[in-house]
């Protein structure tokens, strides 16, 4: 749980240096827990435990949505500094990045196929596998494409609340 904690204090600290914001990371972050509530409710649905392959296929997983969150969050703050209106930057960067997100989560989906279905010799791992990553990722990406944007529109209102324009130095 330390260790867990740390881990999550260095990701946030990371996210914040990018964003250049105390609240903005909290969007990216609440991202991932979708993805695991579906990967253990598909697991659950299969029959499955958590094993040491689920948790394999978990860090892929987490990594994958959050990566995703960061370029929607990105796309939207970049749109927020060239003047757009919060919900506007919100909305443009759901546009713009919805067809990525859905063909990058559907080429995952399809390759892990395979893995959900197998028989035969270890078939138990690929299983384990291919089932929690294909539940985490079906949920979320409804997470990405539904609530990580009413989240940016949040926290970034907080943001704006919080933290005073800077003024640039020539």
């Amino acid at each position: 749980m330390l260790v867990f904690s740390i881990c999550l204090a260095f990701i946030y600290l990371i996210l914040c240096a990018l964003y250049e914001s105390l609240t903005i990371p909290f969007a990216v972050i609440a991202a991932v827990p979708f993805g695991l509530a579906g990967c253990f409710l598909f697991a659950r649905w299969w029959g499955l435990e958590n094993n040491i392959y689920m948790q394999i296929g978990l860090i892929m997983l987490i990594g994958l949505l959050a990566k995703t969150a960061i370029l929607l969050t990105e796309y939207a703050s970049a749109r927020r500094k060239e003047g757009m209106s919060i919900v506007g930057a919100a909305v443009s960067a759901a546009k713009a990045r919805f067809r990525p997100i859905l063909m990058t989560s559907a080429t995952m989906v399809f390759g892990m196929l395979p893995l959900m279905f197998a028989s035969g010799v270890g078939a138990n791992g690929n299983i384990s596998v291919g089932v929690g990553t294909v539940g985490g990722l079906l949920f979320g990406t409804l997470a990405l494409l539904f609530i990580v944007p009413v989240l940016f529109v949040v926290f970034q209102r907080l943001h704006e609340r919080i933290q005073p324009r800077r003024k640039r130095r020539p």
